[in-house]
């Protein structure tokens, strides 16, 4: 493999994961945005047509459980009760371009959704690039791929050894590279916009609190003591503002299907920050305390994104979802948890009030 070659499968590698995670789509191009400290919207500023919307998340969990285990190397019960409860509240902004896109980048199909994210990441990085004076194009030869790859190693070695720099060279062309498979990457189209694309950007607002409380008894067996003694663990955190390096926009992406006003929001993950809090353990006459991550039922933060991958751009909604896993986020007890999560959630995804422009219906 050539040094061209091992580059280019290097930029289409890290494309891949890009694509596949979705919501870094827009992370690269805004990174050197950020550098510049500029306002912008996937590497662009932001201009008197674009939109900044408001997404609000209130969710709630109540939870039970209860968790049995037979050990025939140590027969006899061991067994637990636990009780839980949870709250999740977002607030984060996304924007738009007010450039309504024929293709839903968060459609359902897989394909359909790969394609439009590759042409969006494609388009994004050249419209960078020619912000940047570059002049570029989806190469049609092996000779305009051999001068595009020579340009992106030019760039590369103008980084010095600077990551930041060279991985954003990386994801800019290998969008470009990419976008070799759909030749009308570039192109305008040609049939009406449906799609308005909600993206992070620069300044963004950003607000969460996570608050947790868990409380655990029972009896378990215990080798120091070589008998089945009771037990209690108590859990909880009152966590606000844990983005985690990154600006809580960064964790989000939205789509607005401007022709369905029923069910035309589509969000691609809710993210809820994880909480930090105490844990309480005694067992035997002996209590420990320590503040560590605290965990958040996995079935109850799926069906969150499950929800909010199509629905309305305001409304509310509540499920009982089962537990199978640990409340306390440790199986390693093995046995059988039984349990059931109470989860309700509200919404709304709307303009912001200091708007200049609205979305315009096509």
């Amino acid at each position: 493999m050539t040094v061209s070659m091992l580059q280019r499968f290097i930029c289409l590698s890290r494309l891949a994961s890009t694509l596949a995670v979705g919501i870094v789509i827009a992370a690269q191009p805004i990174a050197a945005a950020h550098a510049q400290g500029d306002a912008t919207l996937g590497g662009l500023p932001l201009t008197p047509d674009s939109v900044v919307y408001d997404l609000q998340i209130v969710a709630t969990v109540e939870a039970e459980q209860t968790w049995e285990k037979n050990d025939p190397e140590y027969p006899g019960r061991q067994w637990s009760t636990a009780t839980g409860t949870q709250r999740y509240e977002i607030f984060t902004q996304l924007a738009t371009d007010g450039r309504a896109d024929p293709r839903n980048l968060l459609d359902h199909d897989l394909n359909t959704r790969l394609e439009a994210k590759t042409i969006h990441l494609a388009r994004s990085a050249v419209r960078l690039m020619e912000a940047a004076g570059k002049s570029v194009k989806i190469p049609e030869t092996p000779e305009e791929e051999r001068a595009l790859t020579l340009q992106m190693q030019r760039e590369m070695i103008a980084c010095e050894a600077q990551p930041v720099c060279y991985q954003e060279i990386q994801m800019r062309y290998a969008a470009i590279f990419a976008a070799m498979n759909y030749p009308e990457a570039l192109e305008e189209d040609t049939v009406p916009g449906q799609y308005l694309y909600m993206l992070p950007f620069r300044g963004c607002k950003g607000r969460s609190r996570v608050t947790l409380e868990l409380s655990i008894e029972g009896v378990r067996y215990n080798k120091s003591a070589d008998d089945f003694v009771p037990f209690s663990e108590h859990r909880e955190a009152d966590t606000v503002d844990a983005f985690e390096g990154l600006p809580l926009c960064d964790r989000f992406l939205a789509v607005i299907d401007l022709k369905d006003q029923e069910r035309g929001f589509y969000l691609e993950n809710v993210f809820v920050p994880r909480p930090t809090g105490t844990t309480t353990y005694t067992e035997l006459g002996h209590t420990s305390k320590k503040t560590e991550p605290q965990p958040m039922p996995p079935a109850a933060v799926d069906w969150l994104t499950a929800v909010l991958r199509q629905a309305a751009p305001s409304g509310s909604a509540e499920s009982v979802q089962p537990l199978y896993l640990s409340l306390n986020g440790n199986s390693t007890w093995l046995g059988l948890w039984k349990g059931e999560a109470k989860v309700k959630m509200e919404w709304r995804f709307a303009p912001a009030d200091n708007n200049n422009a609205q979305p315009k219906t096509p």
